[in-house]
């Protein structure tokens, strides 16, 4: 996340407790029939800060933030790096991948201060290398965000990342596909609406997202579980602030940004390393098949990740001690922009 020294502060206090990373860290996780197993674990430096991959055939490309998001690595299903890809627009804070028609979407979105006046999705066609910047603004002002999803035509859908309140949906405001956008831009964006959680709850802190290769799921993760949502005829903004999703809380992560399905509909989650060793990237067998078999409802996960939860503080106190960091470094003079570009 491209951020200030406070909120990088208080970002990684709220992370620590909604991880549980208190003695988390102490246990390995043991995975367990039906839920998250790991599937590889990487090694290049270049993935510390992993925020946003996205599985294409055998492979998976991975992109990072915080000064990382230059260069595209594409893996392979043992976390080898097989190619490293440059980004061939300078971006500002990239925070999620998706793919469409032979072509990876960075997308460019990331504004922890809310004060960008446009965000940006950038193309990179994997074929030439080549790629095309597409500028888009919100119709109310800034926002910051980190999951994108693309839908089968092509069109975009931005989730917001919201500190208090619910998250909310964005999309081209003609309902164009990425390839239609003008170049440079902008674009402009109309709100879809407010992310359903089924049951009235609010739910933020989005993170990553991705849709399944068929187009009929829809995963948002947060720090702490993955929302799978149906999507029907009316398509994702339909699916995001009418459906009810499937809630499925994940394994414990030090930081955990990314999310993708692969062909075969399992769900691959990844995370930051938050200055410790590399994570393993984890995987959920059959996860859009799961869905399929649910019966219609607001859920909250058949799917346990057992002891491979950390145990969460309530709300409460997650939100008053990141309160407290926010005023002591706003108080402290500590919002300097570490690195501003664009």
């Amino acid at each position: 996340m491209r951020s200030s020294l406070g909120i990088t502060a208080a970002c990684t206090v709220l992370v620590a407790l909604l991880s549980g990373s208190a003695g988390a860290q102490a246990n390995t996780p043991v995975p367990e029939a039906g839920v998250f197993e790991p599937l590889c674990t990487p090694a290049d430096p270049g993935l510390e800060e992993l925020s946003g991959t996205v599985a294409v055939g055998d492979r998976i490309y991975a992109v990072g933030d915080s000064g990382n998001d230059e260069v595209v690595l594409e893996l392979d299903a043992d976390c080898v790096v097989h190619n490293r890809i440059p980004v061939p627009i300078d971006p500002y804070d990239i925070e999620d991948l998706a793919y469409h028609d032979g072509s990876l979407i960075l997308a460019d979105i990331g504004d922890n201060l809310r004060t960008r006046e446009t965000v940006a999705f950038i193309t990179l066609d994997l074929e030439s290398g080549s790629g095309s910047l597409h500028r888009a603004t919100y119709p109310d002002g800034p926002h910051d965000a980190e999951a994108v999803l693309v839908d089968r035509n092509g069109r975009v859908f931005v989730v917001t990342k919201e500190l208090f309140g619910t998250s909310s949906i964005y999309t081209p405001a003609q309902g164009q596909a990425i390839s239609a956008l003008a170049e440079p831009g902008p674009t402009p964006l109309t709100r879809v609406g407010t992310l359903s959680t089924g049951d009235g709850s609010s739910a933020s802190m989005f993170t990553g997202g991705a849709v399944s290769p068929d187009g009929s799921v829809v995963a948002l993760r947060n720090y702490s579980d993955v929302y799978l949502y149906r999507v029907g005829d009316e398509g994702i903004g339909a699916a995001l602030t009418e459906g009810r999703p499937l809630r499925i809380p994940t394994l414990y992560q030090p930081q955990g940004e990314s999310v993708t399905f692969t062909d075969a509909g399992d769900l691959v989650i990844g995370s930051e390393s938050r200055g410790g060793a590399l994570p393993p990237l984890y995987v959920l067998r059959g996860a859009a098949a799961t869905l399929a078999s649910q019966d219609d409802g607001a859920y909250v996960a058949d799917i346990s990740a057992g002891d491979q939860v950390a145990e969460e503080p309530s709300n409460a106190a997650v939100w008053g001690i990141v309160g407290g960091v926010i005023v002591l470094a706003i108080g402290g003079g500590l919002f300097v922009r570490i690195r501003k570009r664009r």
